[in-house]
């Protein structure tokens, strides 16, 4: 069953010693587990439990009783079941055995190599060096990188692993920016950074996040596309789970070239729980197109949580400075499945120039899809002749073809 090359496995092997002399890995559990069978008896019955909750637990404390001994016949059993569980199963099976046998859980994974195996194997390698990472990152990180080598349609699998561990070893996070630095820019990285940020609060809520992004972005010595990577991956987890919190952080790097998300990305996550107060907290900032953006995301995301009360605050909200971005917003949403409504909240907007731009957009579309409704629409509208003119500018054919119609957002009734 040995799937790793001569290579691989003496680095393993080599990182899997010094973890186990730093931490005594190899010191069995205090609690002597049952002989073999029983151990596998308990455990078939265990994953056949049909309440969740209590499958969880009773599987989860046998495998706390998990070691050498029993090994072989536990593992036959979880590939024998491999079909009738879930990832999590797996996943607790092998996060179990990586606790005592690291190499032994990567190279029984890596030994998974037909097809219909992919996602089991996937599902393992995760579980082993997310385990070993949040006991021994450097280690972990080796191993993950001879193995990404070799095999390089499992390295995402193991990076995402590596720093979801890792995000969990509070000795060792002042290590974790520099791995991250390091990696390839643009969408693999963020999304990497974004795997930290949720995990960071997930451990320690928000505070968490943000302490272990503060020194990165004081730090002169990262990249700016790096900061602002990391800037808007903590700040939409934090806010996610303290959006006051994380506001007031957001704006304490207003200045900086990182941050200019910042109020759109706390206006946001802000605006799923509770829109009003998000946009109170939008109200509060410098007017111009970052506000009016970050009235679009709230205003948007309290739309898709509470349409109701996000209608009540469009009808009742007065400021042109906060109701006007909504209004544009609200108008292009539903533009496509009731034109006529937007065409109306198009023509609430205050500003003229606005006003006149919303108008002309969304005749445009409708005029894509219905030119006859349109014309007599057009005929009794506020536009001069010329925006008029503007609107009958027909889209190319592969545009309307691409757009085509579109469905009623889910939970948004405009009337």
């Amino acid at each position: 069953m040995r799937a790793i090359s001569t290579g691989v496995s003496i680095a393993l092997w080599v990182a899997t010693a010094v973890a186990a002399f730093g931490i005594g890995w190899f010191t069995p559990p205090p609690q002597r587990p049952p002989a073999a069978d029983d151990l596998v008896a308990a455990l078939r019955s265990a994953l056949g439990e049909g309440d969740v909750i209590e499958r969880q637990r009773r599987t989860a404390n046998l495998l706390e009783r998990l070691d050498l001994d029993p090994l072989p016949e536990v593992a036959a059993l979880y590939e024998r079941m491999t079909p009738l569980i879930d990832s999590s199963e797996l996943a607790a099976f092998f996060a179990a055995w990586a606790r005592f046998d690291t190499l032994g859980a990567l190279d029984h994974a890596l030994s998974w190599r037909l097809p219909d195996q992919r996602e089991q194997r996937e599902i393992a390698l995760r579980a082993a060096i997310q385990v070993w990472a949040q006991r021994d990152p450097a280690a972990a990180r080796l191993a993950a990188e001879e193995i990404g080598t070799e095999i390089p349609v499992v390295n995402d699998t193991l990076q995402h692993a590596l720093v979801t561990g890792w995000a969990h070893s509070p000795e060792e996070l002042e290590g974790l920016a520099g791995y991250l630095a390091d990696l390839p820019p643009l969408q693999p990285r963020t999304l990497v950074i974004q795997t930290v940020a949720r995990e960071l609060v997930r451990g320690g809520g928000a505070e968490a996040a943000l302490g272990w992004a503060e020194p990165v972005l004081r730090d002169e010595g990262y990249e700016p596309v790096f900061k602002r990577s990391v800037f808007k991956a903590v700040a939409g987890a934090a806010a996610h789970w303290d959006p006051e919190r994380t506001a007031a952080w957001a704006l304490e790097h207003s200045g900086a070239d990182y941050a200019t998300e910042g109020v759109s990305i706390v206006a946001k996550q802000w605006g799923r729980r509770d829109g009003e107060a998000a946009l109170a907290w939008v109200a509060q900032q410098p007017a111009g197109e970052l506000r009016d953006q970050a009235v679009r995301e709230a205003f948007g995301e309290w739309t898709k949580t509470d349409p109701l009360a996000a209608r009540a605050w469009l009808v009742e909200e007065k400021p042109a400075a906060l109701r006007d971005p909504a209004l544009e917003f609200k108008a292009k949403r539903i533009v496509d499945h009731e034109p006529e409504l937007a065409l109306g909240f198009c023509e609430r907007i205050e500003d003229s120039a606005r006003r006149q731009g919303c108008l002309e957009s969304t005749a445009k579309s409708w005029y894509a899809k219905d030119a006859v409704a349109t014309e007599t629409w057009l005929q009794q509208s506020s536009l001069d002749e010329e925006a008029r003119s503007r609107v009958r500018e027909l889209t190319k054919p592969n545009e309307q073809r691409r757009r085509g119609p579109r469905r009623p957002p889910i939970g948004d009734n405009p009337r």
